[in-house]
């Protein structure tokens, strides 16, 4: 079953990709301007798990081809996760996806507009002449 995307998925993705300076996390592959859609947003557990969707340590930027080899290996998936992100922060985000969460409304628009404010914020850095990674939204859900 195809997720539907929302405002708060495309956001999401944009601000995934551009903290990994829309390099490949995995082969390390640069996504110049105008060639951007190969780089993907990722994540380790699916889009459906609604506790994880906008999490940003559930999320990672790979290329169309890490993408699908990750995609279609989760053991290697998580195996790789667990090595950026050390086990116990997998393991934390496992447990987070399995719970339920009901998300209302005015939930939504906050997170909304924190990824705004994020996105904004990035892009003011990079503006700054910022190279690499930049995080985002290490509060969001604590």
């Amino acid at each position: 079953m195809k997720i539907k995307r929302d405002k708060r998925d495309k956001i999401f993705s944009d601000l995934v990709r551009e903290r990994a300076n829309w390099t490949c996390e995995h082969c390390g592959k640069y996504f110049p301007e105008g060639a951007r859609q190969g780089l993907h947003c990722s994540h380790l557990f699916s889009r459906r798990h609604r506790s994880t969707r906008w999490h940003p340590l559930n999320a990672f930027a790979h290329c169309f081809s890490c993408h699908k080899r990750l995609g279609e290996n989760p053991v290697e998936f998580t195996r790789w996760a667990e090595s950026r992100l050390g086990v116990h922060v997998v393991e934390s985000l496992r447990a987070r996806a399995r719970s339920i969460v009901k998300w209302t409304r005015k939930d939504l628009e906050d997170l909304y507009a924190r990824m705004k404010n994020a996105w904004e914020s990035m892009q003011r850095e990079r503006s700054n002449g910022k190279t690499g990674r930049i995080e985002f939204g290490e509060d969001w859900f604590d």
